[in-house]
């Protein structure tokens, strides 16, 4: 009988002992709602296309560099090897202009990342430009952007302030009044103006004036005369004039063109009705801009040559034009003459 007492005993010393142990040892029972790793999971890292931009850079007579400024945007773990690829289209004909490739740094923090390159096009056509991101060399996200009016970028060698006075009417930045006449030469001395307008920032006081007069039928040169402008201050208008002398009975385009060394920058014309006729001439602005669209995003006139040149002692220009009108009776009758002599041959 005390032999079974003192195992009984035993027993329970063992399970005190135990639950002591239990109590007594940290971290030895799990609190059931924490999870069974201890830890939170954290999110895979994520980059997307927050935004993509595009300005005018480096603009010359034949190209234009555009800069493409992407923003990343990034969640999740760190990123890393990340490439944002540039590939520039021309709409028209399809072919690929440029393509340009560049690195991201590591994308960490949740943090908005701008990652900034240039592509170089033709300053002649409009085009697509698809931004494309890669991680580790697999395509994640894309997105397209269409630039057109790159044709009328300014090069840095023609930028100037000074334009033709925009009026926003059907009245032209070229204007002229009748200074005199000599009837005995049979000539009109036309006193022609033009308004220009420094829409810039900076002093402008290198530009010269060309003036034009152009008979209408024929685009013979009858008259030119060229003017310095002087000093325009911005936000002046100048009008700056020359005197040409044309013959009496017709009508001419009168051709304003502004030069900055050896360059053109901006061109007018209007007409001068001197004979029976009504000339007209579309002065409607046509000059347009660069202009950059959203895609979906997804995972000079020709040069005259020297015979066309206007011939004031004879009164005629040497391709049978104005002055206008010797030449060119001489040839109604030589043709009449030429009919005549056909009919009577037909006739016997």
């Amino acid at each position: 009988m005390n032999r079974e007492l003192v195992l009984v005993a035993a027993a329970l010393a063992v399970v005190v002992v135990g639950g002591l142990a239990v109590l007594v040892l940290p971290g030895a029972v799990s609190d059931p709602a924490e999870s069974d790793t201890g830890s939170t999971v954290e999110r895979p890292g994520e980059v997307g296309i927050e935004e993509v931009t595009i300005a005018a850079d480096d603009i010359t007579g034949a190209s234009a560099t555009l800069t493409v400024d992407t923003y990343l945007a990034h969640h999740g773990t760190p990123v890393e090897n990340v490439t944002v690829v540039h590939r520039v289209t021309d709409t028209n004909t399809g072919l690929v202009e440029d393509t340009r490739e560049l690195e991201a740094p590591v994308l960490e923090d949740e943090t908005e990342q701008l990652v900034q390159g240039d592509v170089t096009v033709p300053r002649e056509s409009d085009y697509r430009i698809e931004t494309i991101v890669y991680e580790d060399g697999t395509r994640t996200v894309s997105t397209d952007r269409r630039v057109e009016g790159v044709e009328h970028l300014t090069p840095a060698y023609a930028d100037t302030g000074v334009e033709f006075h925009r009026f926003g009417t059907d009245l032209p930045a070229v204007s002229y009044t009748v200074d005199s006449t000599d009837d005995d030469a049979d000539r009109v001395t036309l006193d022609v103006s033009t308004y220009l307008t420094n829409t810039g920032d900076e002093l402008e006081d290198d530009l010269r004036l060309e003036v034009t007069a152009r008979q209408d039928t024929s685009n013979v040169v009858a008259d030119s005369a060229t003017v310095d402008v002087g000093a325009v201050e911005p936000g002046s208008t100048t009008t700056p004039s020359v005197d040409l002398t044309v013959p009496q009975g017709y009508d001419y385009s009168l051709d304003a063109v502004l030069w900055t060394d050896e360059t053109i920058v901006a061109t007018s014309r209007a007409p001068a009705n001197l004979g029976p006729g009504n000339l007209t001439i579309d002065t409607a602005d046509t000059k347009g801009g660069l202009e950059v669209s959203d895609f979906d995003e997804t995972t000079a006139e020709p040069s005259r040559s020297s015979e066309d040149s206007y011939d004031e002692d004879n009164d005629a220009s040497t391709d049978g034009q104005p002055g206008f009108g010797v030449v060119a009776a001489a040839s109604a009758l030589l043709a009449i003459g030429v009919i005549a002599r056909v009919r009577r041959e037909t006739n016997t």
